[in-house]
């Protein structure tokens, strides 16, 4: 059954010699061909590569001919046959447009051409490049091609070139190669694999060498991923020798250098070998190699023209397998049945496919499928290829075994396609270990295939963790589906666009949501579906596996389910427990010796006669046992033998049975005179028995800190040491030959000669791993993505093996200590972070705080706690918790950001983290977070601000919806919950009081449902597709669902009806569904419904009553199942507040009034109850945890399993409504004008165990939730920021909040003191006088009091606080009704006035009589901005969307400036067009509320400009306009003396408003960045606060301020013209701003991202630079429109829909930020 071959050479049967000597045969075998019968000119369809004499013929019979022969690439090329193939890289076979995902380069070899050498007998059908590898699915995605070079025997003259001659010729052709067009051939841009032949494999190896070292072909060398080696000479061939003698010895030709190339051993191949070792190791290398002897010259002689070590390099990692043919046919093949062209084939397959995976692309396409394949591998965690484990199994079979299955009555049985759909079956093949299972598995796959019925597999490995899961088993074969049902795959696509993390989900929701709710229910699914799963027996939990599998007996999809594994008593009593429905059925494997004698015939046909072999063979069958290993075990005893007695000797010394067996070879291994070779051994065995999944060899050595340069062949190597106690697979990984292996070297026996200890074998790993992790160098290779091999094994796992290691293992506790406490912890994360793996940082967290927790377990037992540093030990302990806050508070920036983690991210942890105190302290003169008095890590993540009351939350995919408001004002903002950036649709408004909101699974599709209408909307764009009148005017909804795939949509409402809307047509009604008349109990009161809850299929609905007992009902009839009573003694009823169904079971969480939890099974009528306290509910999208809120503002968690607590938060107001993440890993909450978003430990780590708990329980842990997982997060009230203010002569600022209180921080003494209480009216503005000395304090809408202060510095403060309240002033405004609330504050220069805005009105007091009020009615009607001029110290300027007002302290006179922007510019597209902004016609000038001013600035250079950021209203807070004026336009308004008595309001002097045009200063590359402009440094240097929450610094260019000329000043009457008075055109715009072309858009619609403007940067001599706007070029050093990240913010500091709250204070260099009721002070070097 295993197919092996061996090194010794196939002696040819005498029949086949006599007939390759007889001259007849010769001359009809060549006849046949066609071909003329000379001694000179005989040609063949030969390359005859290193034998250009070798006969050609079929595999197994050879035909010869002269050894004077020339080749077909010499008669073709010089007869011009184009059949022979071209020369140079052409184009064979290329997938339809689109679909090209590998590129596959066929390189022939000596005296070969570029088709004949891949065409058995020149036969142009048989060319199997083209036409048979297209046929296969995988491999037809890529496009294949071939090189051909002139390397012919007869080139007559001194000939010179080499193989690097050939190599550069076929460099210079992958990157300038041409197709038919003329067109790029583009190599490069997808992965590329080279299969060579013989001297094709030296031309390949030469050009990769050439390539690496030159630049222009560096991405072409990158993409090569694999090379293919069919018979390749790499150490050279004495023949070479003899075909030089021969071309110099007649008239033929001269000697080749290329020949010379050849010569065994020569100085260029060993040359050639040397270089390529070193670079190799990243490449998939296959090596095939020959096993029969090519006939050559006229009497045919056998030669072998390669042996298996010329033709095998022997580099760690590389694949060999021999091919049952000579040199001249190991690349021809008959058919698509040819067994050499299977092995071949399959290989390539799989290299193709891990080229797939590792660039992301699809492995198959389906013109149907939309979004392809690739999509699913990252999102359900399949990292390695299907087919490689069945290709491994596959390749050990051997031809003529496994047949019995065939005949064999109960597999037809199980197997038969003509049974019903609904004939689903389980077969269990059984059998011993090493009986040939997984062989036998293989085989039945590919006769399953070859039948083209629908198949899926998988092989469960002992030797990986991952493999042994039931959630990896279910991804892949889901994953097969999705290849070939499309349906399947978009259905799935769908679940995971709900924001279902899959790869990490256990197995329960996998079943739930991929097979029970959609593969099941599919009418296009093929029928029947056959899954083969070997190795059940070696699953974490194999009786897991049965019970799930059980399950699909419910379903009315065909599914044919094989088993494989051995028969033990633990397999038995699953399989006894499998529903009767499927017929399970078994069969034993064991009892067919004739495929043992089949396989040992075949592995010593080599040897011997079949008639000396047969006693041989009887003799191995009676003492093989039915075991395949022990067979192979002894077939190589036997390979080494040469003679009779050698072979009776081998036999005779054969143990008997594996035990025995394994003994002698643990024994071989023990009695190595080499102590080196002994503990080497020891030492491969220790890591390959415990390793968390598979190694391969590179990755081996490096975890054993061997140099493998220095060995000739590792792969030997390491297979010999062992002693067969591991072999190498088809991906190069070091496996243990089989399962029954590891149980052997790993069960303590003291009779054993070898026993491997676990838990010092994972000791071993661990350190392993920590000097990978700890390498010297490592960050700059991880920056560089030049990583070692072993790194990701060693990032992924060290934590693994540190619990399983022994916990007195001080060596590894020190390195722990020193990784921990060092760098290395933070490379580690960034390599995480660059790799998206964060989720191994929640793993790791878990893991040492459990290391730790059995640490302090042994120290205490064994007392050792004395000299413990245990302030040392607690900020080790630490990183348990950091890990974790790590992704949820930082998660976003690592992601965008990985090296973050160095510097910007340890300063914004708190103090009492490790992270903080070993990175974040180092870095305080850079960067530091000061004021902040909590020193812990809480659980928020981000809070969002909403203008209106909330009212619902509820979140699905990336989507959060807020519903807000109320009245016909009710909107439903949308935010994205990856940034929480609100979407640009956002806010949706119904124009209705909106009684209920839902999503649909994926976030992409909103129904709101009003009081009179119900409308759908799109959630990306916010139109709305559909819109109706409800059924009945006032309807109350209580349940809404949609359904089918979101193509229809059911709504409850309290007249205890169910109905349907079907979104699918543009004219729909509603039409009811269901009716749920119950009738009235005794004692209770049946009224209207107050409640509804629909399960997940919408087939079961609960309604309620306030008056009666709930009820549960099944929606088809309907039927009433059931009535919940309640468990309290004297009460049978309650009202109920809210319910949900588990989404995987029929099962009810409910809440009582008074706040009870309840859970409620209707089928079983089992009811439990636990008082909470809660108001509001909501379960897990995977069914496991159930949350609940209450009006005090304190959200639980609890496990839907037993209700345990795992989690509790209280914070500030009440809760009106809690949703959890589709993850289950976040909850949000609403609270008033703000919505939370939580990610606490417990859910992370709950989330991450539960998808372990089920089907992982690995040998190494125990992952059972303990008590110390409830983590509770109590807080008290937190009162708002509100106002925020810093002195501008530095050190000091204050702040307000929504109670009333004014704060005052000192920044050197870091004190906080109360200057000033409201009485819990909130503080709305405050203001700093440019002296100090006053601070104006605004609250309740209309009052104002000034703080005077006097500083320690005055004479007679001694010992005194530096600053302090010296008075309170009240200032007596008499402010009209109509004057509105006061919007700002401002002292002018000398601090002697405060101007008072409102919305019409401006009042200035003078701080020397405060009952001294001025005021001025404004001529415009809008909101503004109000700045002092810098220079003229009279001057105010207010800054409003559509004009700027300019008027004087005294309020004596006024202009109005109106300005238009252009329809085509802003960061995403206009967002104001001039056709919204009404005319400015006269004195009373009144404005659409076309936005708002949410920064103004003015520069401090040498010229001043007023800088702008203005928000359109209604719009997203991503779209702004950024506008620049010059402060030089705008006319003086002459000072008014102090004697001049105010003017009255209908007295003040007002101008015509004039037009001007303003400066887009800021280039669409940073705009779109901006979130928010903070201030301008010196030497015009922009502050802003990016919309990542990151702080950025920009130097504005020169030339964007030195346009303000261009900005003339028009009347309102004239129109807007460019100074050759010609109007404004798109040719001509770029004149308004000189270092910008602005783009033509009349239509004045925003544009889409993708439609974005380029950018064109203006050099001096005019000419336009195109730059990309895109975000990554914008980030680019070398681009025009850099910028400079200074440091980050977490997410939950700033919130994204009102980010001005953050204020910059340069006198201090820091930004003020306010979080959690307090003002983080972060101060930064660079903002000097």
């Amino acid at each position: 059954m295993f197919n092996r071959s061996f090194t010794f050479r196939r002696r040819p049967s005498d029949e086949s010699l006599e007939k390759q000597a007889d001259p007849e045969a010769r001359k009809q075998n060549t006849a046949q061909d066609g071909l003329p019968q000379t001694a000179l000119t005989e040609a063949r369809d030969d390359d005859a590569e290193i034998a250009p004499f070798a006969s050609q013929g079929s595999r197994r019979s050879g035909t010869t001919f002269s050894i004077f022969n020339q080749s077909a690439g010499d008669q073709a090329q010089k007869n011009g046959d184009a059949s022979a193939g071209p020369l140079g890289l052409n184009i064979v076979y290329e997938p339809e447009a689109g679909k090209r995902k590998v590129d596959i380069v066929f390189i022939h070899g000596l005296g070969g051409t570029s088709r004949f050498t891949w065409s058995k007998n020149k036969n142009p059908d048989l060319f199997w490049p083209l036409k048979f590898l297209p046929l296969d699915r995988d491999i037809g995605q890529a496009r294949i091609l071939s090189f051909g070079f002139n390397a012919s025997f007869q080139r007559r003259g001194k000939e010179q070139v080499s193989i690097v001659d050939f190599a550069k010729e076929l460099l210079f052709d992958l990157k300038f190669g041409t197709n038919n067009d003329q067109e790029s051939l583009e190599i490069g841009s997808v992965p590329l694999i080279f299969v060579v032949h013989s001297m094709g494999g030296l031309i390949i190896k030469e050009a990769y060498i050439l390539g690496q070292n030159d630049p222009q072909y560096e991405h072409i060398i990158k993409s090569i991923v694999a090379i293919m080696f069919l018979a390749t000479p790499h150490r050279g061939t004495n023949l070479a020798t003899v075909l030089n003698w021969i071309l110099t010895s007649t008239f033929l030709s001269n000697a080749k250098q290329y020949i010379n190339d050849l010569h065994q051993n020569s100085a260029a191949l060993q040359k050639l070998n040397d270089q390529f070792r070193h670079i190799a190791p990243r490449l998939d290398i296959v090596s095939f190699y020959e096993t029969r002897p090519t006939p050559i010259g006229l009497k045919a002689m056998p030669v072998m023209i390669l042996e298996k070590d010329a033709s095998v390099l022997g580099y760690p990692g590389e694949t060999s397998k021999a091919l049952d043919a000579d040199h001249h046919n190991v690349c021809k093949y008959d058919d698509l049945r040819d067994p050499n062209y299977i092995i071949v084939r399959n290989v390539l397959k799989s290299l193709v496919s891990k080229a797939l995976v590792s660039s992301g692309a699809s492995v198959e396409t389906s013109p149907s499928n939309g979004r392809q394949s690739y999509d699913l591998k990252p999102s359900m965690g399949i990292t390695d290829v299907p087919d490689t484990d069945y290709i491994f199994f596959r390749d050990r079979w051997t031809e003529g075994t496994c047949q019995w299955i065939l005949q064999d009555d109960r597999y037809l049985t199980w197997f038969d396609p003509t049974k019903g759909s609904k004939s689903s079956r389980l077969l269990w093949l059984n059998g011993g270990p090493g009986t040939g299972k997984s062989v036998l598995s293989s085989f039945i796959i590919d006769d399953i295939i070859k039948r083209e019925m629908s198949c899926q597999y998988f092989f469960i490995r002992s030797n990986d963790q991952k493999k042994r899961t039931l959630s990896l088993m279910l991804r892949s074969i889901a994953y097969q589906i999705s290849r070939s049902v499309p349906e399947f795959l978009k259905r799935t696509l769908e679940v995971i666009d709900e924001g279902i993390d899959l790869k990490s989900a256990d197995s329960r929701t996998i079943w739930e949501r991929l097979y029970k709710s959609i593969l099941f229910r599919l009418q296009e699914a093929p029928r029947p579906l056959y899954w083969i799963i070997d190795g059940i027996d070696e699953a974490a939990d194999p009786r897991l596996i049965f019970k799930q599998l059980g399950e699909i007996s419910q379903s009315s999809l065909d599914v044919r389910i094989l088993l494989v594994s051995r028969k033990t008593s633990e397999m038995l009593a699953a399989f006894s427990r499998l529903p009767s429905q499927l017929e399970p059925d078994a069969i034993s494997i064991e009892g067919h010796l004739d495929d043992v004698r089949c396989y040992i015939r075949t592995e010593l046909s080599t040897m011997t006669s079949i008639e000396n072999m047969e006693p041989i063979v009887e003799r191995i069958v009676q003492g093989s046992r039915n075991n395949f290993l022990w067979v192979r075990f002894a077939v190589e005893k036997i390979s080494s033998s040469h003679s009779e007695e050698d072979i009776d000797e081998a036999l005779r010394q054969l143990p008997a049975g594996m035990e025995a067996l394994y003994n002698r070879m643990a024994q071989s291994i023990a009695e190595y005179e080499s102590l080196r070779n002994r503990s080497l051994a020891e030492a491969i065995l220790q890591i390959t028995t415990n390793s968390i999944r598979t190694l391969s060899i590179s990755e081996l050595c490096i975890a054993l800190n061997e140099d493998i340069s220095k060995m000739l062949d590792m792969q030997k190597s390491i297979v010999d040491l062992c002693a067969g106690f591991v072999v190498i697979d088809n991906g190069a990984n070091v496996v243990m030959v089989h399962q029954t292996a590891r149980e052997y070297l790993t069960t303590p026996d003291s009779d054993r000669p070898l026993y491997i200890r676990e838990d010092m074998s994972h000791g071993k790993l661990f350190l392993s791993c920590m000097r990978s992790l700890m390498t010297v160098g490592l960050r700059a290779k991880v920056q560089g993505f030049k990583t070692p091999e072993f790194l990701d094994y060693a990032a992924v796992c060290w934590s693994k093996h540190l619990i399983a290691m022994p916990h007195d293992f001080e060596q590894a506790h020190e390195i722990l200590n020193k990784f921990l406490g060092g760098s290395w912890i933070l490379i580690w994360i960034h390599y995480l972070s660059s790799t998206g793996q964060l989720s191994i940082l929640v793993q790791a967290a878990r893991h040492l705080s459990k290391y730790f927790a059995y640490r302090r377990r042994y120290q205490e037992s064994s007392g050792r706690m004395d000299g413990i540093d245990y302030t040392r030990l607690a900020l080790l302990e630490g990183w348990a918790t950091d890990l974790v806050k790590i992704v949820g508070k930082f998660g976003r920036i690592l992601r965008n950001s990985p090296d973050a983690i160095y510097k910007m991210i340890p300063p914004f942890c708190p103090q009492n983290s490790s992270i903080f105190q070993i990175f974040g302290k180092p870095e305080a003169k850079t960067l530091s977070v000061l004021s902040l008095t909590s020193g812990d890590w809480d659980d928020s993540i981000a809070r969002i601000s909403v203008n209106s009351f909330t009212v619902a939350v509820r979140t699905a995919g990336s989507c959060v919806a807020i519903l807000a408001g109320s009245g016909t004002s009710m909107g439903v903002s949308l935010y994205d919950s990856s940034n929480f950036e609100i979407y640009e649709s956002s806010p949706v408004n119904h124009k209705e009081r909106v009684q209920r909101i839902e999503l649909n699974n994926t976030g992409t599709i909103l129904v709101t449902y009003g009081y009179r209408t119900t409308r759908v909307w799109n959630t990306s764009d916010g139109s709305c597709r559909l819109s109706t009148k409800n059924a009945k005017i006032g309807l109350a909804p209580l349940a809404i669902q949609f359904i089918n795939n979101s193509t229809q949509l059911l709504v409850g409402t309290d007249d205890r009806c169910l109905r349907l809307l079907d979104l699918t047509e543009e004219q729909t009604s509603w039409w009811v569904v269901a009716e749920f008349e119950e009738e009235e109990i005794d004692g209770h009161f049946l009224n209207a419904a107050s409640f509804m809850a629909l399960n997940r299929e919408a087939t079961l609905v609960v309604v309620g009553y306030r008056g009666h007992p709930l009820s549960a009902w099944e929606v088809d009839g309907p039927q009433l199942l059931s009535h919940c009573y309640r468990t309290r003694e004297g009460q049978t009823f309650d009202q109920i507040v809210d319910a949900a169904w588990n989404p995987h079971c029929e099962e009810l969480f409910g809440l009582y009034y008074e706040g009870t939890l309840f859970r409620w099974r209707p089928y079983d009528d089992e009811c439990e109850e636990l008082a909470v306290g809660g108001s509001k509910l909501s379960v897990s999208r995977d069914g496991s945890l159930i949350a609940t809120s209450d009006g005090r503002g304190t959200a639980k968690v609890f496990t839907t399993s037993d209700l345990d607590l795992i989690y509790r938060v209280t914070a500030e107001e009440g809760i009106f409504g809690i949703a959890f993440g589709p993850d289950s890993r976040r909850l949000y909450d609403i609270r008033g004008y703000h919505c939370n978003a939580w990610e606490p430990n417990a859910l992370i780590n709950y989330a991450a165990r539960s998808g372990e708990r089920t089907d992982t329980s690995s040998e190494t842990e125990s992952l059972a939730l303990s008590s110390t997982d409830a983590g509770v997060s109590l807080s008290s009230r937190v009162h708002s920021v509100t106002a925020l203010a810093a002195s501008p002569k530095g050190r000091f600022y204050t702040y307000g909040t929504d109670c009333g209180d004014v704060f005052l921080y000192d920044s050197r003494s870091s004190t906080l003191n109360t200057i000033f209480t409201a009485k819990n009216l909130s503080i709305e503005h405050l203001q700093w006088s440019g002296d100090n000395r006053y601070l104006a304090v605004s609250y309740s809408g209309k009052k104002v009091v000034v703080i005077s202060f006097t500083s320690t510095d005055a004479p007679g403060n001694s010992g005194k606080p530096a600053l302090y309240t010296k008075d309170k002033l009240d200032i007596p405004l008499k402010m009209a009704s109509n004057d509105g609330l006061i919007s700002q504050l401002l002292f002018d220069k000398s601090s002697e006035n405060l101007a008072i805005f409102c919305s019409k009105n401006i009042h200035v007091v003078s701080m020397r009589d405060v009952k001294d009020a001025k005021t001025l009615t404004l001529d415009v009607s809008t909101e503004c901005t109000w700045l002092a001029h810098p220079d003229e110290d009279y001057m105010l300027i207010g800054a409003a969307a559509t004009c700027l007002i300019i008027s004087d302290w005294r309020l004596r006179k006024q202009k109005v400036y109106r300005y238009h922007v252009s329809p085509s510019q802003g960061s995403k597209g206009p967002s104001i067009h001039p056709s919204d902004v009404a005319d400015i016609s006269g004195p009373n000038i009144t404005t659409k509320d076309d936005g708002r001013v949410v920064r103004a600035i003015i520069t401090k250079g040498r010229s001043k400009h007023l800088l702008l950021q203005i928000s359109p209203c209604g719009s997203a807070s991503k779209i702004k306009l950024l506008l620049a004026f010059s402060l030089s336009q705008f006319a003086a308004i002459s000072p008014v003396s102090e004697d001049v008595a105010p003017m009255r309001d209908d007295n003040t002097e007002t101008t015509q408003p004039q037009t001007l045009t303003p400066m887009y200063f800021v280039p669409p590359g940073i705009a779109e960045d901006v979130a928010l402009m903070l201030d301008i440094l010196p030497q015009d240097r922009l502050v802003f606060l990016s919309r990542d929450s990151s702080v950025c610094l920009w130097q504005v260019p020169v030339d964007n301020f030195t346009m303000g000329a261009r900005n003339s000043i028009i009347s309102a009457s004239s129109s807007i013209r460019p100074a050759s008075g010609q109007p404004l055109s798109s040719q001509n715009r770029s004149r308004i701003g000189r270092h910008i072309s602005l783009p033509s858009d009349a239509s004045g619609d925003i544009l889409d991202s993708t439609d974005r403007p380029r950018l064109f940067v203006r050099n001096r001599s005019n000419e336009s630079v195109n730059l990309k706007s895109d975000r990554a070029r914008s980030r680019s050093p070398s681009s025009a429109t850099a910028f400079k990240t200074l440091f980050h913010l977490p997410g939950d500091w700033i919130s994204r829909t009102s980010p001005t709250a953050a204020l910059l204070w340069p006198q201090e260099k820091s930004l003020l930020c306010p979080r959690n009721g307090e003002v983080a002070m972060v101060r930064c070097s660079a903002l000097s």
